[in-house]
């Protein structure tokens, strides 16, 4: 109790550091704006090519632009955590940390949903008003935004650990950038950031089902288009097993590491 506490205070002081700088992250998330016009112009004409206002592969296009703000809130509200742990281990402050009352990657995780919250909360607001705008409102329950926060809460856990698996590696190599170049676009690209994988041909649903990358992604962003509380259901004891097998593995790395450097002398 007394850990959760802490991990809990350290998320609210980086929310409120961060708030700070408000109009800074505001201005920073405008990008945001210019994708989903280019994406609304795009799927307009694929729409229309397909026969006018039916569904493609189970959205329409007001669910389908939805979807797109909800897939860039996710991916553009996660702060690069690998950088801030590779930073850390290379500069040596990873050692300044076994001294302190709270776990290495517990503090990271509570700067990084901290930080994370905020910054949806302001995604969320911007592309939100540019799809409203754009393509009118999508069905939507009060009654759903509180497991919707869970949803993110785990989805942006998933996301952290996933990062922090790459910073780790910093341990045993100088450069974990194309680590992480690699990981981070097969996670873009089989997680359905830019498109639902339901539009992935069979044979490469029937992978991609396998992998960890749509509950990071798809599940979640499909969920907020379309809420029912069974699927609300499934995908959270799915993201909890994620959570936990990645913590596992992200221990281990951390574990291994800090030995490492205690026989080299770090």
């Amino acid at each position: 109790m007394t850990e959760a506490i802490k991990l809990f205070e350290v998320a609210r002081i980086t929310l409120r550091s961060r708030w700070r700088y408000l109009w800074d992250m505001v201005g920073s998330t405008l990008f945001l704006g210019v994708v989903l016009f280019v994406f609304v112009r795009l799927w307009t004409v694929t729409y229309a090519a397909s026969g006018g206002t039916g569904a493609i592969a189970g959205f329409t296009l007001r669910q389908m632009i939805w979807y797109l703000v909800a897939t860039e809130t996710i991916i553009m509200s996660m702060i690069p955590i690998h950088r801030s742990i590779e930073r850390e281990i290379k500069d040596g402050d990873v050692a300044i940390r076994l001294n302190k009352p709270l776990s290495f990657l517990g503090y990271h995780w509570s700067v990084f949903i901290g930080e994370g919250v905020l910054k949806a909360l302001i995604l969320v607001l911007v592309g939100g008003v540019v799809a409203f705008l754009m393509v009118g409102p999508i069905e939507f329950s009060v009654l759903s935004v509180l497991p919707l926060l869970l949803t993110f809460v785990l989805t942006a856990t998933a996301n952290f650990f996933f990062g922090a698996l790459i910073g780790l590696l910093a341990f045993w190599t100088e450069d974990i950038t194309g680590f992480y170049f690699i990981f981070d676009r097969l996670k873009w690209l089989l997680g359905g950031f830019l498109m639902p994988i339901t539009l992935f041909p069979e044979w490469l649903q029937q992978v991609v089902v396998w992998l960890p990358f749509p509950l990071m992604i798809y599940r979640p962003a499909e969920l907020a288009v379309s809420f029912e509380f069974s699927k609300w259901l499934e995908l959270t004891w799915k993201q909890l097993l994620l959570v936990a097998a990645l913590w596992l593995v992200a221990q281990m790395l951390y574990r291994s590491g800090v030995r490492r450097l205690d026989v080299n002398g770090g």
